[in-house]
């Protein structure tokens, strides 16, 4: 027993001194490696919610129209208000083909294809009517509103019978196989919410509904419509539009780290994208 030695106050403080040193350096290192790792999550989630804008607002207005021959109040881009970070148009939700001979009160379409069926109040109608064969410049698309909307068919096949207004005795005239076009009237804009973040929402008009989210967080400039003309030019005459340039600005949920270390700087990181939607039918000169 007398040559049994244990470890000495000066080792054990030592020992304990080294492990500090080492826990203290693996601690950074799992600190700078969760900063980092949220960092890039947040970047990710910022161009991942760029790309979506730039994806979701062209592909919602890129069937819009400018009708030709049409009146003014034909033209699918409605609204252009001041400061360009809202639109109201008229969204296309789906294509239908007349299938036998209409009322001046009602249609039946058959071979329907669009996101949802017909509703009666929230969706209006572009029957096409073909004036003289030789010219396509007396051809307009007549607007009309869904008063109702059922089930019905043409025959054995199956169809829609949409009530419409007003009524219209150039209905009684339509060939079958003409095409008409559902639309609903929306509304995209940039709005804020109570916490103080930016988005870009969504609405039907027709249906009153409120402001719904699609994506964001934004900044306060996030969401900008430049409407153009044929030359290229910024319009506010709604029949002279033949594009729109739409133009996202992202910014991070949260606040990250651009610096190294625990020493860096917290703050947002912004991004943007920018597209250009031109319009149907935008004849150029």
């Amino acid at each position: 027993m007398r040559h049994r030695r244990g470890f000495t106050l000066v080792e054990i403080l030592v020992s304990l001194v080294v492990m500090l040193i080492v826990s203290g350096a693996i601690y950074q290192l799992l600190n700078s490696s969760q900063r980092l790792s949220r960092s890039q999550a947040e970047r990710v989630s910022l161009q991942s919610n760029v790309r979506s804008g730039a994806l979701i607002v062209p592909t919602e207005l890129r069937e819009l129209a400018t009708f030709v021959s049409g009146g003014a109040d034909q033209n699918d881009v409605l609204i252009i208000p001041t400061g360009g970070t809202d639109i109201t148009y008229r969204a296309m939700r789906g294509i239908g083909f007349v299938c036998q001979l209409p009322t001046a009160t009602e249609i039946r379409i058959a071979r329907y294809s669009g996101y949802r069926d017909p509703q009666a109040t929230r969706d209006g109608l572009y029957v096409f009517i073909d004036g003289t064969d030789a010219t396509s410049t007396d051809d307009v698309w007549l607007q009309l509103a869904v008063t109702g909307a059922s089930a019905s068919t043409c025959g054995a096949t199956p169809a829609i019978a949409l009530t419409v207004s007003p009524s219209n005795t150039v209905l009684q005239t339509l060939p079958n196989g003409t095409p008409v076009r559902v639309y609903e009237k929306m509304q995209l804009q940039l709005y804020t919410d109570a916490g103080g973040k930016s988005w870009l929402g969504a609405r039907s008009v027709n249906t009153g509904e409120a402001i719904q989210p699609v994506l964001g967080p934004l900044t306060s400039n996030g969401l900008a419509l430049e409407y153009l003309d044929a030359s290229g030019s910024i319009t506010t005459d709604p029949k002279a539009i033949k594009s729109i340039r739409v133009t996202i600005r992202g910014v991070t949920d949260r606040n990250i780290n651009l610096g190294s270390g625990s020493s860096g700087t917290l703050t947002s990181v912004q991004d943007s994208l920018v597209t250009q939607v031109v319009l149907r039918n935008a004849f150029r000169p």
